[in-house]
């Protein structure tokens, strides 16, 4: 990678797999204290239009106190369908849902505000990074996104979408089950444990209550038929750790907390 990289790209590695959210937090401290004032979060596995950074830009520029923003988003190997057309997030229940998923990329959800901007292609404000705090390391990887964008509005920011197709997201790449809407057991893990950490979390005890039961009804029903398309029982065991995990306050690496069992 160093070798094929223009003299003014920076690398920052690392000696492990410290986890998606601080390796965001990682390169954000970097790029900010080079003085930059906006940062492209993107994926490994995504790729975007030579126009998408302008886009967002314009869009972050026209409203006030933008947090972040992303565009419409679609498969790799399916360019004409939809994955992400902006995300909503079930204030009472808690779970997450990516509007215009497989609806066809010709006609995406229009340009507005959005409930999250998910972490495969958006574009994060210095100001609001800087106020709201980092991703929380302690999810490692999956939902830290929609969480962030969540504590963005409670502090009066917001979020917003771009309606135009600006990347392509060759979806479960990192998790090896590339362009797949199943599970993998990373994946299974994650997704199970960190929506219902957070919703044990929640302050308010009615809406605390109202998201366990919206996870364990609505989103788990979801998971189970990904865990369906996955096909294999070691998937689905992994996804009853993450909510056994959840219960138990246990986060960080899946691998780490495992381990200290």
């Amino acid at each position: 990678m160093r070798a094929h990289s223009p003299s003014e790209v920076q690398i920052v590695s690392t000696a492990e797999n410290i986890g998606f959210s601080p390796a965001v937090n990682l390169g954000m401290e970097v790029a900010l204290r080079g003085g930059a004032n906006w940062v492209l979060l993107l994926n490994n596995d995504a790729v975007v239009d030579a126009k998408c950074l302008e886009r967002c830009l314009v869009e972050a520029q026209t409203h006030p106190r933008v947090a972040a923003v992303g565009p419409a988003i679609v498969f790799a190997d399916r360019p004409q369908q939809l994955w992400f057309g902006g995300g909503e997030v079930s204030q009472w229940f808690a779970f997450t849902r990516h509007r215009g998923l497989l609806r066809a990329a010709s006609t995406p959800p229009p340009s507005g505000k959005t409930d999250f901007v998910t972490g495969c292609c958006m574009l994060l404000s210095k100001a609001a990074w800087t106020a709201i705090g980092p991703f929380r390391t302690d999810f490692f990887a999956y939902y830290e996104d929609a969480e962030w964008c969540q504590r963005a509005a409670a502090r009066g920011w917001q979020c917003r979408y771009v309606g135009e197709v600006l990347c392509s997201h060759a979806v479960g790449v990192t998790s090896a089950r590339r362009n797949s809407l199943g599970l993998s057991e990373t994946t299974a893990y994650y997704l199970a444990r960190n929506p219902l950490r957070f919703a044990l979390e929640t302050t308010n005890p009615v809406r605390r209550f109202t998201r366990v039961v919206g996870l364990t009804i609505v989103w788990n029903a979801y998971n189970a038929w990904r865990l369906l398309l996955a096909g294999r029982p070691n998937i689905a065991a992994a996804y009853a750790i993450g909510i056994l995990d959840a219960w138990r306050g246990r986060m960080g690496p899946r691998s780490l907390v495992r381990a200290a069992q």
